[in-house]
């Protein structure tokens, strides 16, 4: 059984514009997103929970139910409740995890197809979020706002990308961007990081953000696509420059 951090449980807030079960269940998510819960982590028993957070056992077994139907737990009797990888939430979809992942593609693939998939998702979402994926998305958005690290503005960066394709609630959507997330990563290395380009990011992911919540599907296409084109551009000047810096060093 792998141990859960006693911080891990310190994050779970109050918000009175969602229900006791939602609120609960938008700060595990959260924390799945985050990574602070990895997949294989098993969650303590309800009644632990209950009484550490200090919430009835009804409301735990609501927000839970809510992450297991978004096929984010399971939960089965005599083993608990486990977290689960992109990769498990889909039986269908194996096939197409495998296939992206067995590209070995360069970023700029990787780039044009971000900007291929990731606006009309962002469209899609904007028809179909909940108040509680809306919470979701405007706390991750806050939290980009703030002065942190460049690793974790890098998790928060793919946390919200990535809660924007699970709240189309579309099982497949979210596995292709998850996969697409984990090769994307050296763009959101350090050697691309700036404090230019995350306030730029921010900026976006707020646009975005707000279209979702208006319900503005054109908007919320269109401001994604934004997004990607501008993280291209932001990435061919940072190789760019690093080649001309390697040329003058020679």
């Amino acid at each position: 059984m792998v141990a859960v951090q006693q911080g891990v449980w310190d994050t779970l807030t109050a918000n009175e514009r969602l229900s006791l079960p939602d609120r609960l269940s938008v700060d595990l998510e959260r924390l799945i997103l985050d990574g602070e819960l990895a997949p294989g982590d098993r969650l303590p028993p309800e009644r632990e929970l209950a009484e550490h957070l200090g919430v009835s056992r009804v409301s735990i077994r609501e927000a839970l139910r809510e992450l297991e139907n978004r096929g984010l737990i399971d939960r089965k009797p005599g083993r608990g409740t486990v977290v689960l990888g992109p990769g498990q939430r889909s039986g269908i979809a194996i096939d197409v995890s495998d296939a992206v992942r067995a590209a070995h593609s360069e970023v700029w693939d990787i780039m044009e197809l971000r900007a291929i998939i990731e606006p009309p998702i962002a469209g899609i979402t904007a028809t179909r979020a909940t108040a509680r994926d809306l919470a979701q998305l405007r706390e991750l958005v806050e939290a980009m706002e703030v002065d942190v690290t460049k690793e974790r503005y890098a998790e928060l960066d793919r946390a919200f990308h990535q809660a924007i394709a699970q709240y189309a609630h579309n099982p497949l959507l979210e596995l292709i961007n998850e996969q697409i997330a984990q090769q994307i990563a050296p763009s959101r290395a350090n050697r691309y990081q700036t404090r230019e380009r995350r306030t730029a990011s921010s900026a976006a992911h707020r646009r975005i953000y707000e279209a979702i919540a208006a319900g503005d599907a054109e908007l919320a296409e269109q401001e994604a696509k934004a997004h990607v084109l501008d993280i291209s551009q932001q990435i061919a000047r940072a190789a760019q420059d690093q080649e001309l810096s390697e040329d003058r060093s020679r």
